[in-house]
């Protein structure tokens, strides 16, 4: 039996950056305001371009590939319990959006 290969999702987003695959995505979202270091928000930009997508786009991808990897260096019971969604977090929805990240086809 092949054991098959799942990419992560940094390797995902690498191929997006590269131009090698696209991917999109829908989801229910919460708007929030943050203040980005300079150096910080350059990269992001730039990957966004690279990536042909906004950059709120490419923000929520690399939320997913820290959160993904923080995940896999916690202990099992405080993974869990970061992962738990309430009732109040739902109701903070406020929309929901799809995402095209890569270039068109």
């Amino acid at each position: 039996m092949a054991n098959q290969h799942e990419p992560t999702k940094a390797e995902m987003l690498a191929g997006v950056v590269s131009g090698t695959a696209n991917t999109s995505t829908s989801m229910a979202t919460v708007q929030r305001s943050h203040r980005f270091p300079l150096h910080i928000f350059v990269v992001v930009e730039n990957l966004a371009k690279k990536a042909d997508c906004s950059v709120s786009a490419m923000i929520n991808q690399l939320l997913e590939v820290g959160m993904e990897s923080l995940l896999k260096e916690l202990p099992p019971e405080i993974a869990k319990e970061v992962l738990l969604v309430t009732q109040e977090q739902i109701d903070k929805s406020n929309s929901s959006i799809s995402q095209k990240l890569g270039k068109k086809e």
